[in-house]
């Protein structure tokens, strides 16, 4: 009981915190150009830049995933798989293979332990196919799936859209396709979030 009340304290001196922190436009994250559309209009959108293959992005999952459950129902997380290279194109397409098949919260987690933990490389379908059905999916849907139109087509359109955000580096952040924040901006992982949690808010109150 003690334990629990100490991390209650702990998160509510935290959100505090970061509330009553101010972070500044040009040193803390970067204001786009040219606004890029969101996926739910009557929503936040917090967009998290990522790749399997980016240790820092496998640490960043557990914290990403905690100030999920966190948010009100009025902001939306979205991931955005990156490609940089020709060898990191397949750990991006396996997030749209999982996307199609509706298996992200299932597999999720387990693409980035294959890869960090386990060795697997996730550069083909085959390999990507291990760790879904190693999951309760089904094999031969994610080899049926890999190449499909479906897949090519939005593995297109997170690229293009890729390009509209600037991306520079993983794990990266956008808050409602209007700001951009990396971890070199940040600083640190708790800190990235606090910065998207202040951008949220001034979101919320008009960009004001």
């Amino acid at each position: 009981m003690r334990v629990l009340l100490a991390a209650l304290l702990a998160g509510s001196l935290f959100t505090g915190l970061a509330s009553a922190q101010t972070f500044q436009e040009g040193t803390h994250y970067r204001a786009l150009p040219d606004p890029v559309s969101t996926v739910d209009s009557e929503r936040i959108e917090v967009r998290e830049f990522f790749s399997y293959g980016c240790p820092f992005c496998n640490q960043f999952l557990p914290r990403i995933k905690a100030y999920e459950e966190t948010l009100d129902d009025d902001v939306v997380v979205v991931r955005h798989p990156v490609v940089f290279s020709r060898q990191t194109e397949s750990l991006a397409r396996a997030y749209v293979v999982a996307e199609q098949l509706d298996v992200v919260d299932q597999v999720h987690g387990a693409l980035f332990v294959a890869y960090h933990d386990q060795g697997n490389r996730l550069g083909s379908a085959e390999q990507v196919a291990d760790v879904f059905e190693a999951q309760g999916v089904e094999r031969q849907q994610v080899l049926d799936t890999w190449d499909s139109f479906g897949v090519e087509t939005n593995l297109n359109r997170y690229q293009q859209s890729l390009r509209r955000y600037m991306v520079s580096s993983t794990p990266s952040m956008a808050v409602n396709g209007r700001y951009y924040i990396t971890m070199d901006m940040a600083g640190s992982q708790e800190q990235l979030i606090r910065i998207v949690d202040f951008l949220v808010q001034k979101e919320r109150n008009g960009s004001q």
